[in-house]
C-alpha cells in the first residue's frame, strides 16, 4: 500500500509523514528532497532550468540560488508554472518507480506530495492523507522555519490549493494543530485502521 501526504505550507506534512512511515516501518519519500536533487548542478531538472530561466538566478559558482528561485516562483504565477512543468515530471517518474519498488517488494512507501490533488497525482496513491492545522499555526511556523515576514508567508500560504479544499479531496485527514503527541495517536489509530 502506498500513500500520498500532501498538506499546506506549515501544517506539518513532512512531520507527519516521517511519523507514519516509521510507525509504519516503510520507506519514506518527499517531492520536495526529490525536486532539491533535480536541481543540483548535472541533473535533469538544472539542465533544463539552466537552457531556460536567465542568470540571474545562478549563483557564481553556477549553482542555482534557490533563495532567489523560491521567493520569485511565489511572486510570478508564469514562472512558477515553467519552474513546475520541468519538474514535476521528472519527480513523478522517481516517485511512481518508488512505489512500483515498494509495491514488488511488498513494502508500504509513503510520499510526501505538498501539491499532490494541484498535480493530480492523487491516484497514484491507494490512501491519500492531507495533514490540517488552522492558518494561523501554519502561518506562524513558516515564520520561525523560514526566516521571513508574517506578510511573506501569508502571500506563500494564500498561493496554494486552501487546506479545507484538500481535506474535501483526502481519503483521511490528520490534525496536526495540536500538540504532536496528539498528532502521533491519530497516527497510531490510523495505521491500526490500514491494517
Amino acid at each position: 500500500m502506498n500513500i500520498g501526504v500532501t498538506g499546506g505550507m506549515g501544517s506539518g506534512k513532512s512531520s507527519v509523514a516521517k511519523a507514519l512511515a516509521l510507525i509504519l516501518g516503510c520507506d519514506y519519500v518527499s517531492a520536495d528532497s526529490i525536486c532539491r536533487s533535480l536541481l543540483e548542478p548535472g541533473h535533469p531538472g538544472y539542465v533544463q532550468v539552466s537552457r531556460e530561466f536567465p542568470n540571474s538566478f545562478f549563483l557564481s559558482g553556477g549553482e542555482i540560488d534557490r533563495a532567489a528561485l523560491r521567493q520569485a516562483i511565489f511572486s510570478d504565477n508564469k514562472l512558477r508554472v515553467k519552474l513546475n512543468g520541468i519538474l514535476h515530471p521528472l519527480a513523478r517518474e522517481e516517485i511512481r518507480r518508488r512505489c512500483a519498488s515498494a509495491d514488488t517488494c511488498g513494502f508500504d512507501l509513503v510520499a510526501e506530495i505538498p501539491l499532490l490533488f494541484e498535480t493530480g497525482w492523487q491516484d497514484d496513491f491507494d490512501i491519500t492523507l492531507v495533514v490540517f492545522a488552522d492558518a494561523g499555526t501554519c502561518i506562524s511556523r513558516v515564520v520561525a522555519r523560514d526566516s521571513v515576514s508574517e506578510g511573506d508567508a501569508l502571500k506563500a500560504y494564500s498561493s496554494q490549493m486552501s487546506l479545507e479544499e484538500k481535506c474535501n479531496l483526502g481519503n483521511r485527514v490528520i490534525d496536526n494543530s495540536g500538540t504532536f503527541e496528539d498528532t502521533m495517536a491519530a497516527l497510531r489509530l490510523f495505521a491500526t485502521e490500514l491494517s
